[in-house]
């Protein structure tokens, strides 16, 4: 069982400076009511470089047949004891039994609010409290991800070349070390050098190699046709997506 558990087995909720920590297995749930979805920045991965700061929404749904009251004891919290500071919420009400309630978090990485272990998926834990009287909760309302940045660059693409003639293409992917607040090396990730013809053809992908230890990575092509060259990578749970620019090599 992860120390996380464990703690809040023994402990229920925990208020640390305003900030709810989840109280897994103490749930006090009554009636009808219901948290329908929760949805985080709008259902896109919070990305955060080496020095971010950001703000981002989340909007809880519930539901009650005599409406609801409020949605509160709202937790942000991931894994390694990550937890954010939520805003209180402001409800909506959408129908007699549905309201949508928001609220905002900020995350900071230059005041070490997040850590590089901490990096993937992160919950809402919520309370929908209804006009009646009952009341739904739940540690995992919703979930979402906080992403570190990622960012690649490419070289060896010759301006110019010949038709057959190979080309030495290299790069390198770097992450955000948030403990540093510095873009660092990104080792064993999988990246793709991809291909556009002149022409306003589709991508392509030609070849897939690996980083180094150093985040470096190369290999070799044959000119066939002008076009532009990009190293792409997919990213992983707790990294978003990059491309690099795009280097144009004329062939003739």
């Amino acid at each position: 069982m992860r120390r996380r558990s464990v703690l809040l087995l023994v402990s229920g909720v925990l208020a640390v400076g305003g900030i709810v920590l989840p109280s897994i297995g103490q749930r006090q749930s009554s009636g009808d009511t219901r948290i329908l979805s929760v949805e985080v920045n709008g259902g896109k991965p919070v990305v955060l470089g080496p020095t971010d700061r950001t703000t981002f929404t989340f909007a809880v749904t519930a539901e009650d047949n005599s409406g609801i009251k409020s949605v509160d004891h709202v937790g942000i919290w991931g894994s390694n004891y990550g937890v954010l500071r939520p805003t209180a919420t402001t409800c909506q009400v959408k129908t007699k039994k549905i309201s949508v309630c928001t609220g905002s978090v900020t995350v900071d990485v230059n005041q070490r609010q997040i850590f590089d272990n901490m990096a993937g998926a992160w919950h809402v834990q919520a309370t929908a409290n209804a006009n009646d009287g009952d009341r739904f909760e739940s540690d995992t309302a919703g979930d979402f991800s906080i992403k570190k940045a990622a960012a690649a660059v490419i070289s060896g693409v010759l301006p110019i070349a010949k038709p057959g003639e190979s080309m030495q293409i290299e790069g390198q992917l770097t992450k955000p070390d948030w403990g540093a607040r510095l873009w660092a090396y990104n080792p064993g990730q999988v990246v793709e050098l991809r291909f556009r013809p002149a022409d306003g053809s589709p991508w392509q992908t030609v070849a897939s190699t690996r980083t180094d230890s150093h985040g470096s990575m190369s290999t070799e092509v044959k000119a066939s046709t002008t076009g532009t060259y990009a190293w792409y990578y997919e990213g992983q749970f707790w990294s978003a997506p990059t491309v690099s620019q795009a280097a144009q090599v004329n062939v003739t």
